[in-house]
């Protein structure tokens, strides 16, 4: 036991030690969210490196991972812990151990099984099972279990209580309650898993083991000082943090600015596919039939005739079958064609090329930029950093920015900055220092080399701003009719006015930020100095000893459309009084207005002839009652009401007939002008 032991402890010191021997050597990090982690060293001869791994990142691990044996040696599997609940996995072994059994249990489930047992000596025999039996111990019944034994002189039960050690005689049955074992172990912790590196070859060699994991992003922060006689002076820092398992020591870093397509994948589960039961079908017996004999191909045959036969697919597949079939065997090794060494001046990249042959081909997915740290890095796991990766003098101009829509009074301190680095800048937050002094914080966004960027940093409290209200003014500058629709061109004008005094005596280079509505066109001034998305910028000087008022004029051209049949007399009218037309559609539009004056003649004669009805129907109404009150027919006074009652109505049928005679003229009149307003295109 003590030898086995010995044993067992050296092979894990071996392991250990390779681990130690391919440590972190390069580490890039990528502003999205990921890193790829290089580990090197050299191995000798045929041997395995155990490197281990969160259980949250073999994901990335199986989509990424890349080895390489650089100098003529070959990469076997890489194997890794499952992730199939640990009671699935010891399910599969021989010696089922998921339950917890017992010694009485476990030795009845290897059962046949030859083992030797050690009670008041060593006896050696078949399992024939363990069984339950009783005895009296003094006035109580005991149980006890009994293991029964098929020995070379024949069945022996030997109590389990005085069995010190049992071993099991089958070494392949030993071997599989050892690695059920194994595997309980490696349960105990489920945040990690091992992952073996298998290499073979001869001598020793240069290894290298890369892969991408998930990682903090890296940021950047800069300082900006900055005085009124010297250039400003920029330095730059990068914060990286090592939230590993392992420390970095004496690593090459490289900070990468880019937005790589990264994703995560789930290749560690397991997958099962639900397949459906078929059930077999039972057939009568059929009488045997013989058939006439074919052409055969013997077992000895060339291969060479089989080949030829083959079309180049065919012959391709089927020597490629051949070759792994002799890998299998053992006659090739673990791996493909071997790679050749660095000394032979092949790259990392060359004999990975030569390993895996890609489907794909690789293009630039976008612009990306790096650090390169030039000294080596050592930050211990659970640990971050500030490395410097800038310090260079940039072109700088202060002024001040007036924004309404930031501060409705109050410019703010602010920069131009000028990337004269020659780097690419990845944005961050920017602490501004002026003649020693700190005087705010800023933000900016990535910058290239020579590209200009605008900061504020602080409020401007010795400059008063304020921009008034807008005015506005409508104008029209055409007409047209066509269809008999009223096309009207507007002109709608803005004015925006700024006013600023300075209240420190000091000069200032003001930037007026001002935010344009969609469809308003710049009138005054005709261009501004910058334009973005969103802004117009104007640069403007104001001097200290007087207030100064700057003017924005837009514009907005718009064209209603408006039905001239829905349009009054007086709408008309308007339109036609504008300036703005010529002879021919203020012609149109003064025969649609006289045409329409007509209808309007009539409405008002129709509605007049309604009047003098209503009055004739009313007077004839008090008539009749009065005539009801004289009770002799024949008197002057009735008469006189029958006279009068007669002359109304006569009255009454006229107005009927003149209102009628109107309302037809007045019918062909609404038609005559809206047929000429349906036609009527005049420009």
């Amino acid at each position: 036991m003590t030898r086995y032991l010995v044993v067992l402890f050296a092979l894990l010191g071996a392991v250990a030690l390779f681990a130690q021997d391919l440590p972190v050597t390069g580490i890039t990090l990528f502003s999205s969210g990921v890193g790829f982690m290089e580990r090197s060293g050299k191995v000798k001869d045929n041997t395995s490196v155990q490197l281990s791994f969160k259980t949250e990142d073999i994901n990335d691990l199986l989509k990424s991972m890349m080895v390489l044996d650089l100098n003529g040696g070959k990469i076997g599997a890489v194997t890794y812990g499952a992730k199939d609940p640990i009671s699935k996995t010891l399910q599969s072994f021989a010696v089922n151990l998921n339950d917890n059994p017992t010694m009485g249990t476990l030795l009845n489930r290897v059962r046949g099984v030859e083992i030797t047992v050690r009670a008041d000596r060593e006896i050696t025999g078949k399992i024939l099972g363990v069984e339950t039996r009783q005895k009296a111990v003094g006035d109580k019944i005991i149980t006890y279990e009994v293991l029964n034994l098929l020995t070379e002189d024949g069945m022996r039960s030997v109590p389990k209580d005085d069995i010190s050690t049992f071993r099991l005689r089958d070494p392949k049955l030993n071997k599989e309650l050892q690695d059920a074992l194994i595997v309980m172990a490696s349960g105990l912790d489920n945040q990690r898993k091992p992952v073996t590196l298998n290499f073979s070859g001869t001598g020793v060699r240069d290894v290298m083991v890369g892969y991408i994991t998930k990682t903090p992003v890296w940021k950047t922060s800069y300082r900006l000082s900055t005085t009124t006689d010297k250039d400003s002076y920029l330095q730059g820092w990068a914060i990286v943090e090592n939230t590993g398992d392992s420390d970095w020591d004496k690593v090459q870093l490289q900070l990468i600015a880019g937005r790589p397509i990264s994703f995560a994948q789930d290749l560690y589960t397991p997958l099962y596919i639900q397949r459906p039961l078929v059930q077999s079908k039972l057939y009568a017996s059929l009488r045997p039939v013989s058939y006439e004999s074919a052409l055969t191909l013997d077992a000895d045959m060339d291969k060479s005739s089989i080949t030829a036969s083959m079309g180049p697919v065919q012959n391709h597949a089927y020597q490629a079958y051949n070759s792994n079939l002799a890998k299998v065997n053992g006659r090739d090794g673990v791996n493909g064609a071997s790679m050749a060494s660095f000394a032979d001046g092949m790259t990392a990249g060359d004999a990975l090329n030569s390993s895996v042959k890609s489907a794909a081909t690789a293009s630039n997915l976008g612009q990306a930029f790096s650090y390169k740290i030039n000294e080596l890095v050592t930050l211990p796991r659970q640990q971050s950093a500030m490395l410097p990766i800038v310090t260079s003098p940039v072109q700088t101009s202060k002024l001040s920015i007036f924004n309404p829509a930031v501060h409705a009074s109050i410019p703010l301190y602010g920069m131009k900055v000028t990337n004269t680095t020659g780097l690419n800048l990845m944005g961050g937050p920017i602490t501004v220092y002026d003649n020693g002094v700190y005087a705010g914080d800023a933000t900016f966004e990535d910058l290239a080399p020579k590209e200009e960027r605008l900061i504020s940093y602080a409020m401007d409290l010795g400059i008063e701003s304020n921009m008034d209200n807008t005015s506005n003014n409508d104008q029209v500058l055409s007409i047209k009719v066509t269809g008999g629709a009223l096309y009207v061109q507007r002109k709608y004008t803005r004015t925006s006015t700024y006013t600023f005094r300075v209240k420190d005596g000091k000069d200032r280079n003001v930037m007026v930020e001002h935010t344009p509505q969609n469809g308003w066109t710049l009138v005054e001034p005709k261009k501004a100095d910058e334009t973005t998305d969103k802004l117009y910028r104007f640069n403007i000087k104001v001097a200290a000893d007087k207030a100064m008022k700057f003017q924005v004029v837009e514009e907005n051209i718009t064209w209603q459309t408006i039905a001239m049949t829905t349009l009054t007399t007086d709408t008309l009218v308007y339109y036609s009084g504008t300036g703005k037309l010529n002879d021919k559609v203020r012609a149109s539009i003064v025969k649609a207005i006289d045409m329409q004056a007509a209808i309007n003649t009539m409405t008002a004669q129709i509605t007049d002839f309604d009047r003098q009805r209503n009055d004739i129907v009313t007077e004839q109404g008090r008539i009749r009652q009065n005539m009801s009150t004289v009770y002799n027919s024949s008197t002057d006074l009735y008469k006189r009401y029958l006279t009068k009652l007669n002359d109304q109505e006569t009255k009454l049928e006229n107005l009927i007939d003149q209102q009628d005679a109107i309302r037809i003229q007045l019918k062909a009149k609404q038609k005559e002008l809206t047929d000429y307003l349906h036609d009527l295109t005049v420009e």
